[in-house]
This record gives structure tokens, sequence and C-alpha cells, in this order.
């Protein structure tokens, strides 16, 4: 039981990275459509940032799924 809560937890920590991975990434992006001053192609911008947060989406509902399996694993101790 130990080791399955030990995995929950590593995975738990590998999904919040993923997330500020994310996070990250928009915010560079976001930070590049500012200094070019309306030079970029807005669609190509939209689609990458769409894209982008459809990833994060992912990656916090498997965070979610693995904070439940956690918790229901906690209730059986």
């Amino acid at each position: 039981m130990q080791d399955i809560a030990e995995t929950y937890q590593q995975e738990e920590i590998h999904l919040l990275g993923m997330i500020q991975v994310c996070e990250t990434c928009r915010d560079i992006i976001l930070n590049f459509v500012r200094q070019q001053n309306g030079k970029t192609d807005g669609i190509v911008m939209e689609d990458l940032l769409i894209s982008l947060f459809k990833v994060e989406m992912e990656q916090r509902e498997n965070l979610l799924h693995t904070q439940l399996a956690k918790a229901r694993l906690s209730s059986v101790t």
C-alpha cells in the first residue's frame, strides 16, 4: 500500500511540474506577442496558445484523477 501511495505522490509532483511548464510557455508566448507590437500572425499565436491550453487541461485532468486516487487510498488505510 505504501508503494502505491509513493507512486501517486511521484505522479502528482510530475504532473504539477508539467502544468508549470505549460504556464511558463504560455507566459513566454504572450510576452513575445507583446514585444512584437502586432507584427505576429494572430491566428498562429492563438492556435499555439489553444493547443498549449489543451495540453495543460489534459495534465490538470490527470492530476485530478491522481489526487482522487490518492484520497481514496488514504481513506482505506
